[in-house]
């Protein structure tokens, strides 16, 4: 066997995108166990697994995902349903893939005889039978049809779709690329674009992949289904440059009734033509490259600004003029590296469906999950920590917030119960909220919890107010759960997700109304490695607020200040604002003015006054970790930026700083 170590990371990534698509197939399955688009779903996948697998020579999970191709391959001919059970298995079996494809090399040493077994039997069984009115006749397979042949009958194509592959006829088209071509691969990936505006594309020879690699000499063959005539497919061919020669030709008979076969069998996600297309237009690059890539951009952006201040000083026009292009250009260059980290949320999102599924059955509640917004794109950094605290906040939802389908009933409400999880962008940043409807969170308790495990007296937990009270849930151990479970009530949970999301440069805001429910919002910057800030000004200093922490900005008088128990605090539209002033938290002293400028800051869902000598304005900021040794760990900070004059401007991070 050939060296296939190249491809492992291949198959990682694609094995786990059949995994996760065949699980969400099973949980569409549960809901309905008719529908024929999910079971071939299903069923494409696995067989598709099952080959890459025995391809790379991974035989556990080869022949695990062939008996469950066997198994759903009795399900699309209708002579079975999965009952609840059956889904129960499948959803072991994907559990039990997921860890194998997580290390494949060491999948040989899993032991899925019992697993096969109860697959087998299941397959070899009756199941559930279909009824016999949807049933349809059996298909005979004759000795001299293939079984394939026979499966492609079988499954249901609708008359409009065999009517538009009727009146198509299938072309092998040859090209030939001039012998100066320099760019075999592009201009073979253009005249495969051009073709796929015609018909569908079935196979190339030689394969995609060693075309993509320019591993052929000058010549390749597209294979097309297409209501279009030899002429037309020739006339889009030689649209592309470097192109000697083109030659369409109908394939014989048999070929294209096989083709039309194999096309029938394909839905819309499994076109081939979609993939051969989208195959040439993607290259997979790593995480590590592209923060090289916004490192080097972000330098780039300090130069510029360097040299944009050098031609004001010194009056340069000549210079400001070029700078301008330059300007330009190094904006486009950074939205364009930025766009390449962002990735859709759904990435996150389609972990949940079946997360949800298992703990709602695990505590014997009826929960439906919505997700809305997946399409929404964050930096990849931002989105890979933001995992674990939006797991956290589920978990709390399944446990915590709805409740059983008996006490919901006797509230007069649905026995099954609501979570709705939605990202939606908001000017700078992303914000996901998570909303349940179940039975909310009681301040009271909160307070009796709070005394309980002597975080405070009663007198000052007394003095609460409802929103201050919830969030005692922030703080490290604090948990009302009255039982321990294995999903939730350990005191981890929330104060994990508020430094979590603190970290990122975001904020966390808890709202909940007793019997109604609970909504949680995170608010995230898009990127964590550029992010919009305040600049703002004390005694000599240039220091940045991230402009998600900040809320407004506003000028008092110092008498304006009181103190109420040791603390500073202003009276602002009737709420009682705590003040800091950042000159004695980082010991420089201040210039004794009676104006104070004080901008208002959120931190764990309250608001703080920070006291500053001036506001210089909003800026877009490099961020340069603190990895000096000497630095590390020191709180308050959540990096530094170049400004244009060259000096250095640290980032607050108000989550830690206060």
């Amino acid at each position: 066997m050939n060296d296939m170590s190249e491809y492992k990371e291949m198959y990682a990534v694609e094995a786990a995108e059949h995994l996760q698509s065949m699980n969400d197939a099973l949980l569409s399955l549960e809901k309905d166990q008719k529908n024929s688009e999910t079971i071939n779903q299903m069923f494409r996948a696995a067989h598709t697994l099952k080959g890459m697998s025995a391809t790379m020579g991974y035989s556990n999970i080869a022949e695990l995902t062939h008996d469950m191709e066997n198994l759903m391959d009795r399900v699309r001919k209708n002579e079975m349903v999965l009952d609840p059970s059956g889904v129960d298995l499948l959803f072991e079996v994907l559990d039990n893939l997921e860890k194998m494809v997580e290390a494949p090399e060491q999948s040989s040493q899993f032991d899925i005889s019992s697993l096969r077994d109860r697959l087998q039997s299941l397959s070899k069984g009756t199941g559930v039978p279909a009824h016999e009115e949807e049933k349809p006749a059996a298909t005979e397979v004759s000795s001299g049809e293939k079984p394939e042949a026979a499966a492609s009958e079988a499954a249901p194509v609708s008359s409009e779709q065999k009517t538009s592959e009727d009146t198509c006829t299938v072309f092998n088209v040859t090209v030939t690329l001039q012998e100066s071509c320099l760019l075999k691969s592009a201009r073979a990936t253009v005249v495969m674009r051009n073709l796929s505006e015609l018909g569908k594309i079935v196979e190339t020879t030689p394969p995609v992949k060693d075309i993509e690699d320019e591993k052929f000499d000058r010549v390749f063959t597209v294979m097309i289904s297409t209501t279009e005539d030899a002429k037309k497919l020739e006339e889009a061919v030689k649209k592309t440059s470097d192109v000697s020669g083109v030659e369409a030709k109908p394939v014989d008979t048999h070929v294209e009734t096989q083709v039309k076969k194999k096309i029938e069998q394909k839905t819309s996600e499994g076109d081939a033509n979609k993939t051969v297309v989208k195959s040439v237009q993607s290259v997979r690059v790593s995480i590590e490259r592209l923060d090289s890539l916004m490192n080097l951009v972000g330098e780039l952006v300090i130069n510029k600004i360097r040299l944009t201040q050098l031609a004001t000083v010194h009056k340069l026009d000549v210079l400001e003029e070029s700078l301008a292009s330059l300007n330009r250009l190094t904006n486009d260059l950074q939205e364009e590296i930025m766009a390449s980290r962002m990735v859709p949320i759904d990435q996150i999102f389609n972990r949940f469906p079946r997360m949800v599924r298992d703990l709602a059955k695990k505590e014997g509640k009826e929960i439906e999950l919505i997700l809305e917004g997946g399409d929404i794109e964050l930096d990849r950094t931002v989105l890979d920590e933001v995992g674990d605290p939006l797991v956290h906040i589920l978990r709390n939802c399944v446990d915590h917030g709805i409740e059983s389908p008996q006490e919901r009933e006797k509230a007069g409400k649905n026995p099954k119960g609501r979570v709705v999880l939605t990202a939606r962008r908001e000017k700078n940043y992303v914000a996901i909220e998570a909303v349940d409807d179940g039975k909310g969170m009681d301040p009271r308790k909160f307070r009796e919890a709070a005394v309980k495990k002597g975080l405070m007296t009663a007198e000052e937990a007394a003095k609460l107010t409802d929103n201050e009270a919830l969030n005692l849930s922030y703080m490290a151990g604090f948990s009302t759960a009255e039982k321990v479970t294995d999903v939730s009530g350990r005191g981890v949970g929330m104060d994990v997700v508020r430094t979590k999301i603190e970290s990122l440069g975001g904020t966390v805001k808890l709202e909940s109304k007793i019997g109604e429910g609970t909504k949680l919002t995170l608010k995230l910057p898009l990127t964590v490695a550029i992010i919009r800030s305040l600049m703002v000004k004390v005694a000599r200093d240039i220091y940045a607020i991230p402009i998600t922490n900040v809320i407004r900005d506003l000028a008092i008088k110092k008498d304006m200040i009181k103190t109420i128990k040791g603390e500073e605090v202003i009276l602002m539209r009737g709420e009682v604002l705590p003040i800091i002033w950042l000159h004695r938290l980082f010991g420089i002293n201040t210039n004794g003015t009676e104006e104070l400028i004080v901008v208002v800051v959120e931190r764990g869902g309250s608001n703080v006054g920070l006291v500053v000598d001036q506001v210089v304005g909003q800026q877009e900021v490099i961020i340069k970790k603190l990895d000096n040794s000497l630095l590390k760990g020191i709180k308050g900070f959540a990096g530094a930026t170049i400004l244009g004059d060259g000096n250095v401007a640290l980032i607050l991070d108000v989550g830690t700083l206060l």
